[in-house]
């Protein structure tokens, strides 16, 4: 490690770097950032771990230095509006990719690229939007990644250029679900499942907002099963917001998790307990399925979700779509509909179908135990989940 892993020591790093020194009045991502250094610190990372959080956690803090430089230098930046983005909220490993790609064929859709979101400064131009640096800097990331865990490969694919989640965005609030995915950090996984990180959709549209200020335009569509844990603040930011919940049996869901999380912890030479991460996963997500499920009490935000079962979206994806678009009032173009027939036919991920090998078992899940835990969400989406073969989930 270059630098100290400390909170005073990272941001002295941040701003040697950047020659800047204001974080601007928004501290709401501090409380985040200390605690995820703490739990670095308090696992006694290894070189190779020790050194990827710094050379991250520098890169974040920088990239929070040059947002507010921006925003003084261009105050229409943060003035834009974002309009009523389409968002993908349901649990991981429940179909929300497929169902994100699906609706980011619409001509209409904006959806930020995985490369944005790991390196979302400078603000993204059209003119460069498909030849952009960035695009091979994140290729190379993830292929070293893939040179220490190329399992990886037969779970989820690897093109930065294709729609990224929001959670890759949400580690610049220090508040992500990817440090205990990446990093391991049992304190700071603790931390964010029962906290509300104060803030965090201020810094998420103000991303949004860097990214169409001279970037592609669009409605845009999001996803990520992290808003699960705070859709109160997610709709205060977008009242509009148009939400798709994707359902499928989390007892057996979280194996396929659990596995992926192994696989980018030993990518990133961190803990490979299975046990330890099948424990944090079951409790993470549980505790982000009972905070949404209890947001739903309030009609207003329970009038904003459409819930989808994921069997049915693998089955008839343009109905899928078709039912997700009649509920907003969106128009299902001939266009989108054709990009639909391609990319059904084109779809790497039909290749990677039954190669994801997991169980329960292997990570110490108890499946009685979820869905004892559970009861209320299977009493009421039971009639959506199916019946997967443990073992063979994508």
């Amino acid at each position: 490690m270059t630098e100290p892993l400390t909170v005073t020591g990272l941001e002295t790093a941040a701003r040697e770097a950047t020659g800047l020194d204001d974080f601007g009045p928004d501290t709401g991502w501090r409380e985040g950032f200390e605690r995820l250094v703490a739990a670095v610190e308090a696992m006694e990372p290894n070189d190779q771990l020790g050194h990827l959080a710094t050379q991250n956690i520098v890169g974040q803090l920088s990239t929070r230095l040059r947002f507010v430089e921006d925003d003084k230098q261009h105050p229409e930046i943060a003035k834009q509006d974002i309009g009523d983005p389409l968002i993908v909220i349901g649990l991981p490993r429940t179909g929300t990719t497929i169902c994100y790609d699906l609706l980011c064929l619409d001509p209409e859709a904006r959806a930020p690229r995985e490369w944005e979101w790991y390196i979302p400064w400078p603000p993204p131009e059209e003119a460069s939007f498909d030849s952009d640096p960035r695009i091979a800097q994140v290729t190379t990331m993830y292929d070293n990644w893939l040179e220490h865990a190329p399992q990886l490969l037969d779970i989820q694919r690897f093109d930065c250029t294709q729609p990224g989640e929001c959670n890759h965005g949400m580690q610049y609030h220090f508040a992500s679900t990817n440090f205990p995915a990446e990093l391991g950090v049992p304190d700071y996984a603790e931390w964010l499942r029962g906290s509300e990180a104060s803030g965090q959709y201020i810094s998420h549209k103000r991303m949004l907002q860097n990214f169409q200020w001279k970037g592609p335009k669009g409605r845009w569509t999001l996803k990520s099963p992290q808003h699960l844990f705070d859709l109160p603040a997610l709709l205060e930011a977008y009242p509009g917001a148009m939400l798709v919940w994707t359902h499928r049996d989390p007892a057996l869901t979280f194996s396929s998790l659990s596995s992926m999380i192994a696989g980018f912890l030993a990518a990133f030479g961190g803990d490979k307990d299975k046990t330890a991460i099948g424990r944090d996963v079951v409790e993470t997500w549980m505790a982000g399925m009972n905070r949404a499920l209890a947001a739903r009490a309030d009609p207003a935000i329970e009038g904003r979700i459409i819930d989808l079962a994921h069997k049915d979206v693998v089955a008839d994806p343009k109905g899928a779509v078709q039912r997700i678009y009649d509920k907003f009032g969106l128009d299902f173009s001939d266009e989108h509909k054709t990009r639909i027939d391609r990319f059904l036919i084109e779809n790497p991920a039909a290749k990677r179908l039954g190669k994801h090998k997991h169980s329960p078992e292997q990570y110490g899940i108890d499946i009685d135990e979820v869905r004892s835990r559970m009861s209320d969400y299977y009493e009421r989406f039971g009639h959506l989940l199916g019946r997967p073969d443990i073992g063979v989930n994508p």
